[in-house]
C-alpha cells in the first residue's frame, strides 16, 4: 500500500528521551497502518502498543511485526495485581449489592456510592475525596432539602473490602485491580509506548502510559470520544506534546460522506482542520436491501428489528447478546407484577416497576429508562417478540440488515449505512442548537455514526434538514459560531 504524505511524515518523525507525539486520526484514515510502518521501520527498538480493549489487542498483535508487544492496560495489569483477585472478580456491581455489603436503606443511596467509588477508580487519586461523589447526588439531597450522606467515606468502605483478597462479600472489578497497579507507580521496560485511541483512555491509563521514561505516540480522533459517561478522558487533549500531526485522509469512504462529517464537526466542535474523502465521490441517499442501521438507543435497534425480523435476515453487530433484550423481558415481568419469572437478580430486586423507573430517572440511568419505554409500548408481546427476535437473528456477515447502536459500530465499517432518527435534533425552529444543550459526546456519536459507512448513507430526516440548511456553514460568520460551538472543559 502507497502511504500518503501525511503517513510518510509520521513514519519519518523520530522520537528522542521523553518526547510526546499526537497523531491526530480522523475516520478511517489509516492509523493502524501507519504505526505498522512505524515500528517496521525501526526494528532495533522495542515498542509497547496499548490497546483500548481485548479485541483491538488480539487484531493488533497479529498484524504487528516482532519488536512490538501488544497489551491492555488491565493486562498489564493482572500478574502484579488481578490474578490476586482471580478469586472473586466481577464484570460490574450493582446498587443492590452495594445496598446489602453497607446495610443502606436506598438504591439511590446504593447507586450514589458506587458511582463515587467508580468515579475514584479512573482518576488518578490517591484516595477518595468528596469531590469524587457526583453532581446527581447533590442534586437530590438538594431537591430533598436533606443533608446529604457522606458518600465519599462509604465508598472508601466499598473499595476495602474489594481492596481485600480475603472478603467475599464484595467482588474485584477490572478497574479496581487496574487502579492499584496505577498506584504502584510502574516502570515499563520499553524503548517506546503506543496509546491508541487516545481519545478514549481514563486517567488510569494514561498517567500509567504518560509516566514512562521513554518516548510516547499517542494517537486517536477526538471526535470519537464516545466514552465520557465511563470516566474516560481524551488523554491528547491533558498534555502537552512535543509534536502533534494529522491523518485527515480517508481511505474509508468518498467526498460527499467527508463532507457531511465535516459540517457536524465545523458546526458543533469549532474543528478547523478538513476530512478528505478519499474512496471516490460516496453517495447520500436510500440504501439497498442490505445495509446496516444504526441508532443512538438499544430502545431504537429493539424497535427496529420489531419491523424487520419477519421481512429478512437482520444480525447485530457484536451479538445479539449485547443488547440486553432478556432484561428487557425481566423489566416487562416487573412491570406486569409477575416477578416469579424475573431472572435478573437487580431487576428482580425492586419492589415494584414503579420503583425501578424513578430508581432510574433519578439517577438519570438513560438506558435503562428507554428499556421502560420500551416496556410501555409493546408490554404484554415483549416475551414473544424478544424469542422471535432472537431465533430470527443470524451472524452479522449472513445478514441483510445489520442492527446496531452509535457506540457499538465505532471501529466497524459496513457498504452502506442508515441512520435511525434517535439521535439528538440538530435544527430547532429553523436554527441550530447550541452546545449547550447536549453532552459534546452526542455531537461525537453522530459523527461516529455518519462514518462508518464506505459507499452509500441514509440520513435521518433530522439530519437531512442540518445538511440541507446549514450546507454552507463555513461561511457563517465568526460571531454565530462563537454561540454554537460549546466551551471547551
Amino acid at each position: 500500500m502507497q502511504l500518503t504524505q501525511e503517513q510518510m511524515e509520521i513514519v519519518n518523525c523520530e522520537l528522542y528521551a521523553y518526547d510526546v507525539l499526537e497523531v491526530i486520526a480522523f475516520a478511517g484514515t489509516g492509523k493502524t497502518t501507519t504505526l505498522y510502518e512505524y515500528t517496521k521501520a525501526r526494528p532495533h527498538l522495542r515498542f509497547l502498543y496499548v490497546a483500548f480493549n481485548k479485541s483491538v489487542q488480539m487484531e493488533a498483535a497479529s498484524k504487528f511485526p516482532d519488536n512490538v508487544t501488544c497489551k491492555t492496560a488491565h493486562s498489564l495489569a493482572w500478574r502484579q495485581y488481578g490474578q490476586n483477585y482471580k478469586n472473586k472478580l466481577i464484570p460490574s456491581l450493582k446498587a443492590n449489592t452495594v445496598m446489602d455489603v453497607l446495610n443502606l436503606n436506598s438504591y439511590e443511596d446504593a447507586k450514589f456510592v458506587l458511582d463515587t467509588l467508580l468515579k475514584y477508580l479512573v482518576s488518578t487519586d490517591d484516595r477518595i475525596y468528596k469531590k469524587h461523589i457526583i453532581p446527581l447526588a447533590r442534586q437530590h439531597y438538594e431537591h430533598k432539602k436533606e443533608p446529604m450522606p457522606d458518600f465519599a467515606y462509604m465508598a472508601e468502605q466499598l473499595w476495602m473490602m474489594m481492596a481485600d483478597t480475603q472478603n467475599s462479600d464484595i467482588g474485584m472489578l477490572h478497574d479496581g485491580y487496574l487502579k492499584l497497579y496505577q498506584l504502584s507507580n510502574p516502570i515499563l521496560d520499553f524503548d517506546c509506548v503506543l496509546l491508541d485511541e487516545a481519545q478514549d483512555t481514563n486517567p488510569v491509563t494514561a498517567r500509567i502510559v504518560l509516566s514512562q521514561p521513554c518516548p510516547k505516540i499517542l494517537v486517536g480522533d477526538p471526535h470519537q470520544q464516545i466514552y465520557s459517561f465511563r470516566g474516560a478522558r481524551d488523554a491528547m487533549q491533558e498534555i502537552t506534546a512535543t509534536s502533534i500531526m494529522y491523518l485527515n485522509h480517508s481511505f474509508r469512504f468518498g467526498n460527499k460522506i467527508a463532507s457531511l462529517a465535516n459540517q457536524i464537526l465545523h458546526c458543533f466542535k469549532g474543528e478547523t482542520q478538513n476530512l478528505t474523502g478519499m474512496n471516490g465521490e460516496g453517495e447520500v441517499g436510500e440504501v439497498s436491501g442490505n445495509h446496516a442501521f444504526i441508532a443512538r438507543t438499544n430502545a431504537a435497534v429493539f424497535s427496529e428489528a420489531v419491523k424487520l425480523y419477519k421481512k429478512c435476515k437482520i444480525g447485530f453487530a457484536g451479538g445479539i447478546q449485547g443488547y440486553r433484550f432478556d432484561e428487557i423481558v425481566d423489566t416487562y415481568y416487573l412491570y406486569d407484577k409477575q416477578k416469579d419469572k424475573i431472572r435478573n437478580s437487580y431487576i428482580r430486586s425492586f419492589q415494584s416497576y414503579d420503583d425501578l423507573k424513578e430508581f432510574a430517572r433519578t439517577v438519570e440511568d438513560w438506558e435503562l429508562r428507554s428499556r421502560c419505554t420500551i416496556v410501555e409500548e409493546y408490554r404484554h408481546k415483549i416475551p414473544k417478540l424478544v424469542q422471535d427476535i432472537q431465533k430470527a437473528a443470524v451472524e452479522s456477515d449472513k445478514a441483510q440488515i445489520v442492527l446496531t447502536n452509535a457506540h457499538k459500530s465505532k471501529g466497524l465499517e459496513f457498504r452502506e449505512v442508515r441512520i435511525a432518527d434517535d439521535f439528538p435534533k440538530l435544527v430547532n425552529n429553523g436554527k441550530l442548537i447550541t452546545g449547550e444543550e447536549f453532552d459534546i459526546d452526542e455531537f461525537n456519536l453522530i459523527y461516529v455514526a455518519i462514518t462508518r459507512t464506505k459507499e452509500r448513507i441514509m440520513l435521518s430526516e433530522s439530519l437531512q434538514e442540518f445538511t440541507e440548511k446549514f450546507s454552507s456553514y463555513p461561511n457563517i460568520a465568526d460571531a454565530d459560531i462563537a454561540a454554537i460551538i460549546p466551551d471547551k472543559p
